[in-house]
């Protein structure tokens, strides 16, 4: 049983995310927070899934945090709008 962060960052990989690049979105995540899928970050700041689909195709990459929706997600934009959330 692994706790649950106070934020639930939830990450697409549906083929439109994918094609997208929110490969490079995870990627930062898992460096800049030390923080691997299904894990949280020591703080216990966020915690991160990877989901198959969020159903914000045409928003694609979609990153979901708590219950807010974010598209267009880049590697660089994902830290700033993170930094929203404490």
């Amino acid at each position: 049983m692994v706790p649950k962060g106070r934020h639930t960052i939830k990450v697409c990989l549906g083929t439109a995310c994918y094609v997208r690049g929110i490969a490079e979105v995870l990627d930062r995540l898992k460096s800049e927070f030390k923080l691997g899928v299904g894990g949280i970050t020591e703080d216990r700041r966020f915690s991160l899934e990877a989901v198959r689909c969020l159903g914000a195709c045409g928003l694609a990459p979609v990153v979901v945090v708590d219950e807010d929706t974010h598209g267009g997600v880049s590697a660089e934009s994902v830290l700033r709008i993170l930094k929203r959330y404490e």
